[in-house]
Formats: C-alpha cells, sequence, structure tokens
C-alpha cells in the first residue's frame, strides 16, 4: 500500500514541478506573464481526491478484519 501511495505521490509531484517548469520557461523566453494550465491542476485535484478515497478504503477495510 506504502509504495502504491508513494508512487502516487511522486507522479503528482513530478507533474507540478513539470508544469511549473514549463510556465517559467514560457515566460523567460518570450517575456510574456503565462497562468498554469487548467487541465494539469485538474489532474492534480483528482488524484489527489482518488488517492484519499483509496487510502480511506484501505484502512476501512483493514479494520473491519481486525
Amino acid at each position: 500500500m506504502w509504495v502504491i501511495t508513494l508512487g502516487i505521490l511522486g507522479f503528482i509531484g513530478l507533474v507540478v514541478l513539470g508544469e511549473y517548469a514549463s510556465m517559467l520557461l514560457q515566460q523567460s523566453s518570450t517575456g510574456e506573464k503565462y497562468g498554469t494550465n487548467e487541465d494539469a491542476i485538474a489532474l492534480v485535484q483528482n488524484a489527489l481526491v482518488g488517492l484519499i478515497g483509496i487510502i480511506g478504503g484501505y484502512f476501512a477495510g483493514k479494520s473491519e478484519k481486525e
């Protein structure tokens, strides 16, 4: 379970860092202000909600067996 959790959190972190790195590269090359990509932010939000659901379901199922 911890491997899955850390893998998903690592992926979310990679998406966030990539999004901000891309935005900074665009700003430095053109000089214009760019906003973050709304699709990338929505992906991160949905992934975090799903991760919370998976972890909650795991612990709820684990406590029923004991």
